[in-house]
C-alpha cells in the first residue's frame, strides 16, 4: 500500500475526520486531503506527528501495509445502532399508540373524569415517546461527533443477506399488522376499533422504523458522506457534493416545516374540537409529503 492508502485507512480506522486531523497536525483539511489522494507528501515534522497519532512506524505509514483491527469498531458501532433503532422506534410507536389508547378510552368510557385520564394518558405517551427519541437522538449526535468517519466494516455478503432475508420480512411484517387491524375493524366494527386499528398501525411502524434505520446501519459510505455533509460546505468540495449539500439543507428544511406544522394542526384540532382521534392522520400524511420532497430534492443522489 502507498503513503496516502494507509494514511487514509489509518484515519478512517481511528473514526477522524480530515478536519480533525488538520486541527491536530495544525494543517488545512485540503492539505489532509491532498496527501490521501496522492497529491503530495507532509512534512517530516508532519510525518512524524502521523506516526505517533496512529501507533505505526516510519516505514509502516510510508510504504508498508498497516494492519487494522475492526472488529472493536464494529462492535462499538452496531451496538450504537442497534440501540438507536430500537429506541426511536419504540418513540415513535408510543406516540401513535398513545393517541390510539387515549382515544379507546374515551369511546368505552364516557365518564368526563375518564375523559380527563384519557387526555393524561394521550400526553404520558407523548412525553415518553419524546423522551426516547430525544435521549437515543443526543446519543446518536455524540456518537457520530466522537466517530465521524468509519471503516468498513461489512462485507458485500453481510450487506447482501440483510436486504434480502431479513429487510423484506420484516416490512412485510408491518404491512401484515396493517392488514390484519383492517381486517377486524371491517368485520367486527366494534366501539373502539377504529382505535384499536391506530395500535395495529403503530406496531407495524416501529416495523417499519426498525427496519429502515436498521437498513442504514449497513450503509458505511453513506454514513461517511453523511457526516461530511454536516461539516459545511468547504472550498475543497467538487461541484457535485456542494450540490448534495445543499440538496440535504433544503430537504431538511422543508420537511421539519411539515412536521411542525402537522403538530399544530394535530394539537389545534385536539384541543379546540375536541378530535383527537381523526386529527392523529396528520403525521402519515406529513410523513408521506416529506418522503415526496426526499424523492423530488434528492432524485439526483
Amino acid at each position: 500500500m502507498s503513503f496516502n492508502e494507509n494514511l487514509q485507512a489509518l484515519r478512517k480506522a481511528k473514526g477522524i475526520s480530515q478536519e480533525q486531523l488538520a486541527e491536530r497536525l495544525d494543517v488545512s483539511r485540503q492539505a489532509v486531503s491532498k496527501w490521501e489522494t496522492d497529491g503530495g507528501y507532509p512534512e517530516m515534522d508532519k510525518i512524524i506527528q502521523l506516526c505517533d497519532i496512529f501507533g505505526v512506524t516510519m516505514d509502516e505509514l510510508i510504504k508498508g501495509q498497516v494492519e487494522l483491527d475492526k472488529t472493536d469498531m464494529r462492535l462499538r458501532y452496531e451496538k450504537h445502532i442497534n440501540g438507536f433503532a430500537k429506541g426511536v422506534a419504540t418513540g415513535i410507536f408510543l406516540i401513535i399508540a398513545g393517541i390510539g389508547l387515549s382515544s379507546l378510552f374515551s369511546e368505552l368510557f364516557e365518564d368526563g373524569n375518564l375523559n380527563t385520564l384519557s387526555t393524561a394518558l394521550l400526553f404520558i405517551f407523548f412525553a415518553a415517546g419524546i423522551a426516547l427519541i430525544a435521549i437515543f437522538g443526543l446519543k446518536s449526535a455524540g456518537f457520530e461527533r466522537e466517530h465521524p468517519v468509519l471503516p468498513e466494516i461489512y462485507s458485500p455478503e453481510e450487506r447482501e443477506h440483510f436486504s434480502t432475508k431479513v429487510f423484506p420480512y420484516l416490512i412485510a411484517g408491518g404491512l401484515a399488522l396493517i392488514f390484519i387491524g383492517l381486517i377486524l375493524t371491517i368485520l367486527n366494527p366494534f366501539v373502539g376499533s377504529n382505535s384499536l386499528f391506530l395500535i395495529f398501525i403503530a406496531a407495524a411502524v416501529w416495523l417499519f422504523v426498525y427496519a429502515g434505520i436498521m437498513h442504514g446501519k449497513y450503509d458505511v459510505k453513506g454514513y461517511n458522506r453523511d457526516r461530511d455533509d454536516e461539516h459545511g460546505i468547504s472550498a475543497s468540495d467538487s461541484p457535485e457534493v456542494v450540490a448534495r449539500k445543499k440538496r440535504k439543507r433544503l430537504i431538511g428544511k422543508i420537511c421539519g416545516t411539515i412536521m411542525l406544522t402537522a403538530t399544530a394542526i394535530f394539537l389545534l384540532i385536539g384541543f379546540v374540537w375536541d378530535c383527537w382521534d381523526p386529527s392523529w392522520a396528520v403525521f402519515p400524511i406529513g410523513g408521506i409529503c416529506c418522503a415526496i420532497v426526499g424523492c423530488i430534492f434528492g432524485k439526483e443522489d
